[in-house]
């Protein structure tokens, strides 16, 4: 049988080795993920971690999908509350990226800690960029202004994922809103053109 297949007890044990593993970069920093820590942290003996991940970077890879599934959970979500106008994808995409977990966070930098080693980790985020940029391409703003808001947020997260921002939770709030009633702004200028 194939080990990637997943079942409901496979997702059950992948979600519960995802969670542990988040914890432990979160709490210890990437480096001390192994599968010592992850089976004494789970209880989850390594030969059955290595049947589910058959190395390190197979769990990276898989905490990576895993993490970006959670990520269209949470867009989808922003996007089915907020107002059916030309931006909501675009006010969803924003405010899914600006409500990340510290979970997601510490993940996010354990990725990019990992990549400095082993780049090929940084594929399947960069389909998913791809992805995104489509998108940006299409909405009512266009992909260069767009571009202005993500990157905005993107640059945000960054600060926060290595550790360097000094905002606290009032201004990250405000930040959160200046966002998006500059996206507002833009597309109401644009209209006017």
């Amino acid at each position: 049988m194939d080990s990637t297949n997943t079942t409901p007890n496979n997702d059950s044990l992948r979600l519960s080795i995802f969670k542990a593993a988040e914890a432990i970069v979160s709490e210890l920093g990437a480096s001390q993920l192994t599968f010592a820590s992850l089976s004494e942290r789970t209880g989850v003996d390594e030969a059955t971690l290595l049947s589910q991940f058959p190395d390190r970077e197979a769990l990276l890879s898989a905490m990576i999908e895993h993490r970006l599934e959670r990520f269209r959970v949470r867009w989808g979500a922003y996007e089915s509350v907020l107002p059916d106008e030309p931006m909501r994808e675009l006010k969803a995409l924003l405010l899914s990226n600006l409500s990340e977990s510290s979970e997601e966070k510490n993940l996010d930098s354990a990725i990019l800690a990992a990549a400095s080693s082993n780049p090929a980790l940084l594929q399947t985020t960069s389909d998913d960029v791809q992805g995104l940029f489509d998108i940006l391409a299409e909405s009512p703003l266009g992909l260069a202004q767009a571009s202005i808001l993500f990157f905005s947020v993107r640059g945000y997260r960054l600060f926060e994922q290595i550790g360097i921002c000094p905002m606290t939770d009032s201004q990250r709030t405000d930040f959160q809103e200046q966002i998006m009633r500059l996206a507002r702004t833009m597309y109401e200028q644009k209209n006017e053109q």
